[in-house]
């Protein structure tokens, strides 16, 4: 029986060759870095049985890495958690996306028979924004699957499972979620046309070593320095704004299933291909909130059975996770033995239950709730605050800074708020560097 479990030093070898089906950012194809995310996943998965983090631990250096097992030992997927993508310290970096409303009450058209302005000499520009997120938000990612296996369902158990175990251990996790969607990838031409039109003439390097080199906190330094601040996306060409915002096919349906459970646009995509990053709370996830059952071990499953993802963390044997369809009746859950022994559950044990028999959530369309500036209405205000005597022709770029800044603010408002806030800085002095 296919299920979840945490990586292990033995899984090695087949990760490797895992890694090398395909071109996956959390699956290094190298030996060494292999062995370093396993050793990191070890230790994060033992603290997290140790009971809650101490006070002010950073939650970035987390990562959990989880792997799909045959039922014979060999890893054939990986799906993965990072406790928190990005810090004070190194905050994590998007391009916030903005739309900018520009109105010109001199240049209008009259309709012929009405005389009413059909247009006020209005336009939209798209915007991109560089945005520094300080607040640590929970990555969800690294969802691989062998090429031969996809299609059979164990995908919704390698993405699902996972928010199990995010509730099993809230105190080590954000409530804020975040997935950062791969965009298409051309194997022969250097990244995509995003890469290529935006980030690439700033930055110098192929989209392979830029990618990687991102992935170490400590040498993402250059993203900072040379990446653009603000680019005007209405200028460039029409095939670098079809690639915004665009997944990867091989990363489609793992999107489909974030999305059905509520994960939305965030309007903030990668810096380097312009993937999208969606977002939600856990804490808004009703879908997978896997209730405790007891378990009782039945030989055969009952006919009206409900399809599910179970899982149970036991001492000694760490957090298991199936995918089986399960009889649910008064609080109990009837497992089939090979269910049981799988989860190392017995009777009268407790395990999480989800039924995947749920509605998935509404698709909202794409662009919907983006942030938009109305340029002429935050001029006017500005004036008014610090200029009321000034012409508006008069009024300088550092004004135009000023009101995206403030939008950003916004932003950042709403993302700051979380039950498990990341620790600040140790020092008056880290806390400046954030903000340069």
């Amino acid at each position: 029986m296919y299920h979840i479990r945490p990586a292990t030093e033995a899984d090695i070898p087949s990760l490797l060759a895992l890694a090398h089906t395909g071109n996956y950012i959390n699956l290094p194809p190298f030996q060494h870095r292999l062995e370093q995310i396993v050793g990191m996943s070890q230790a994060s998965f033992q603290s997290a049985l140790a009971g809650p983090p101490a006070p002010g631990h950073d939650r970035s250096q987390d990562r959990y890495l989880f792997v799909v097992d045959d039922g014979h030992g060999r890893c054939v997927g990986t799906s993965s958690i990072r406790g928190g993508m990005g810090n004070r310290q190194h905050p994590n970096l998007s391009f916030q996306i903005l739309r900018i409303i520009r109105r010109s009450e001199v240049l209008r058209k009259d309709d012929e028979v009405t005389g009413a302005p059909i247009v006020a000499g209005t336009s939209e520009h798209v915007y991109a924004v560089l945005f520094q997120d300080p607040y640590s938000p929970t990555e969800l990612g690294g969802n691989v699957l062998h090429p031969d296996l996809r299609s059979q369902g164990i995908g919704k158990l390698l993405s699902y499972a996972r928010f199990h175990y995010l509730r099993d251990h809230r105190p080590w996790f954000s409530d804020r979620l975040l997935a950062e969607m791969m965009a298409p990838i051309e194997p022969y031409n250097d990244g995509n046309p995003f890469w290529r039109k935006v980030a690439r003439p700033f930055i110098g390097l192929s989209y392979q070593n830029a990618d990687r080199l991102s992935t170490h906190d400590t040498q993402r330094e250059f993203m900072y320095e040379l990446l653009p601040r603000l680019v005007n996306l209405s200028l460039l060409p029409t095939e670098v704004l079809d690639s915004i915002g665009g997944v990867g096919p091989y990363t489609r349906s793992a999107e489909g299933m974030l999305r059905a459970i509520g994960f939305e646009d965030s309007h903030r995509i990668d810096p380097f291909d312009a993937g999208p990053h969606l977002e939600t709370r856990l804490s808004k996830i009703t879908e997978l909130a896997g209730e405790l059952h007891t378990v009782r071990v039945v030989e055969q499953r009952a006919d009206k059975s409900v399809d599910c993802i179970l899982s149970a963390e036991v001492d000694g044997s760490g957090f298991h996770a199936i995918r089986d369809r399960v009889s649910l009746e008064g609080g109990e859950v009837q497992l089939t033995s090979e269910a049981a022994r799988t989860l190392d559950a017995v009777n009268g044990d407790s395990v999480r239950v989800s039924r995947l028999d749920f509605q998935a959530a509404p698709l909202r369309k794409k662009g919907l709730g983006m942030p938009t500036i109305d340029l002429k209405s935050e001029f006017e205000r500005v004036r008014a605050e610090n200029h009321p005597s000034m012409p508006l022709a008069a009024l300088n770029v550092m004004d135009f800074a000023e009101i995206i800044e403030r939008e950003l603010d916004t932003i950042r408002r709403d993302l700051a708020t979380d039950p498990n806030p990341v620790p600040a800085p140790e020092s008056t002095q880290d806390a400046e560097a954030t903000t340069t």
